[in-house]
């Protein structure tokens, strides 16, 4: 029987997020598909995703005679150019991830459909009904929202008769957050779909768990740079964006652009930081974040 591999469009738990549409697509026509992981996160995911016959990691991965690989960063919209960049925008428009996906899929023959998520396999947590998350741990430095906006949040949710808790990996303390905020563990990619598929709502940076919960169908509010295009508009999302970046940060999102890497077999990406100190970001009020997510509520 011929499989199907399929590698998502880059390395991080968000990337395979946002590329579910396909991937499901493929189980839902193909007799055999297989995950090509870039890296551990998505790797433990792939348990989630109902239908897969199996997960390889890119870094050991060979496509066997006769089986197909389809990798979604081997396109010419991907490779040609860093998303959410001028170029990009001036050649076509204010495209998000679920356009650009869609044309992309369409090309490779994939019948994905983007227009509302199909959640990931999850447990109920009965105990989450009333909470709302927060979602503040990143590994991006510029996609970082300060402190006093998250400890805002909370106040004002508390004040409305909702329970707050911050998602951690671990059950680390939270710099310059309030005292009395709770974490959350979620140390498994699983256990945070778990949380994120059974709380009131989500607030969170642009990161791989607010996709998550986005994906699960919770009212989600994501805090993002104005030129994201990682933002899903679906009817239960709303996007907090920053200013416009400046030049200094325009010029080093510039810089650490990949796009034209399609194996990320030997892939390291560098650290980064806004070299502005993520001004976009800080002039959004904590209130901004909370009368969006009442929105949705």
């Amino acid at each position: 029987m011929r499989r199907t591999f399929i590698a998502p469009i880059s390395f991080g738990l968000g990337d395979l997020v946002v590329s579910l549409p396909a991937v499901q697509a493929l189980v839902r026509t193909e007799p055999s598909v297989w995950l090509v992981a870039r890296a551990p996160s998505q790797r433990l995911l792939a348990e989630r995703i109902e239908g897969l016959a199996g997960v390889v990691d890119e870094a050991s991965f060979t496509r066997p005679s006769g089986d197909r690989l389809i990798d979604l960063r081997d396109h010419a919209l991907q490779r040609d150019f860093w998303w959410g960049s001028a170029a990009f925008e001036e050649q076509f428009g204010p495209l998000d991830i679920n356009g650009i996906l869609e044309r992309i899929c369409a090309d490779f023959g994939i019948d994905a459909d983007f227009s509302l998520p199909a959640p990931l396999q999850a447990n109920a947590r009965p105990d989450l009904e009333g909470t709302v998350l927060l979602v503040h741990e990143t590994d991006g430095a510029d996609k970082a929202w300060p402190p006093d906006r998250w400890a805002g949040v909370a106040e004002m949710l508390r004040a409305e008769g909702h329970s707050v808790a911050q998602v951690a990996k671990e059950g680390t303390s939270w710099p310059g957050g309030p005292s009395n905020l709770s974490a959350l563990v979620a140390a498994t990619p699983g256990a945070a779909v778990d949380a994120l598929s059974s709380c009131r709502g989500v607030i969170g940076v642009d990161t791989g768990l607010t996709h998550i919960a986005a994906q699960q169908g919770r009212p989600t509010v994501t805090i993002c740079k104005r030129s994201s295009v990682y933002f899903r508009p679906f009817p239960h999302c709303a996007a907090l964006r920053g200013e416009r970046c400046t030049q200094p940060c325009l010029a080093a999102e510039e810089a650490y652009a990949y796009n034209e890497t399609v194996s990320l077999r030997d892939f390291r990406p560098r650290a980064r930081a806004c070299p502005s100190g993520s001004p976009c970001l800080a002039s959004r009020r904590a209130e901004d974040a909370v009368d969006l997510l009442r929105g949705l509520l």
